[in-house]
């Protein structure tokens, strides 16, 4: 009886052991939310709140079917997170702006990803030479910009969270602007001169709160300060030539855009 007993124990010991290990392991279930690195979310916390090492800026994680044009509210999208080089890798992303934790748009989960709330994460870890998750984002109809924030996981799957590697990436992307009107609470306003090659000038009575600059691509190329705003002198002499957009928000909420030259 006793022997059958501390096998019994022993079995137990070593049940519970193996639970903790997975629960442990680097992405073995879906990560806590607010772990994405983006800046207006929890202060731009990553997963190495959990392991270890110091999270890297990267790029090419995150890729998706919106057009060069910008997505139109309310279309879904196909998004895509590509991850290789480990042994185990695990994922979360949430769709925001820089200076708002406001999550825009709706996500579609797809296989071994789940949704909570603005979060889409693995839903269980991914192991091998690489890992491939696909799943769908609805865009909204109230935004001219959003950039997906990311926090990725490369483990080395040895059941502890020593020796992972945690990677950050974000891509932004362009409201179609010619495809949404006043009544969504976006709106043109003018700026002066254009093409420029040193300072633009905001032909406007508003008062605004906040305002980016970005490429044709879709990446943030500037945030504009907030003395840029308050003079409405927004220098643009850093940025290389070529064709770009101002989103900038007003104190009653109205997102305004101006696609502008830089000579």
């Amino acid at each position: 009886m006793k022997k059958k007993l501390f096998l019994s124990s022993f079995l137990v010991i070593t049940i519970a052991f193996a639970v903790n290990l997975n629960f442990t392991n680097a992405s073995a279930s879906s990560p806590p939310n607010t772990t994405t690195g983006a800046p207006a979310d929890g202060g731009g916390a990553t997963c190495t709140s959990c392991h270890a090492g110091t999270a890297t800026q990267t790029t090419g994680i995150i890729s998706s079917d919106i057009p060069g044009t910008g997505f139109v509210g309310g279309t879904t999208y196909n998004f895509t997170v590509s991850m290789s080089g480990a042994s185990a890798y695990g994922f979360e992303m949430t769709p925001q702006t820089p200076t708002s934790n406001v999550g825009l748009g709706t996500w579609i989960a797809g296989t071994g990803s789940s949704v909570s709330g603005k979060y889409i994460k693995q839903s269980a870890k991914k192991t091998g030479a690489n890992a491939t998750w696909t799943f769908q984002w609805t865009a909204p109809s109230t935004a001219t910009t959003v950039t997906f924030y990311g926090a990725f996981n490369y483990a080395n799957n040895n059941f502890n969270t020593s020796g992972d590697v945690i990677k950050t990436s974000s891509v932004t992307y362009l409201a179609n602007t010619s495809s949404v009107s006043e009544n969504n609470n976006i709106v043109s306003v003018s700026v002066f001169p254009n093409p420029t090659t040193d300072d633009l000038y905001i032909a406007s009575n508003m008062s605004f709160s906040d305002g980016f600059i970005y490429g044709l691509d879709g990446k943030l190329v500037k945030t504009i300060s907030e003395q840029e705003l308050d003079s409405k002198i927004i220098s643009v002499s850093e940025l290389p030539s070529g064709i770009y957009y101002l989103h900038i928000s007003s104190e009653s909420n109205k997102t305004y855009y101006s696609k502008f030259i830089k000579k």
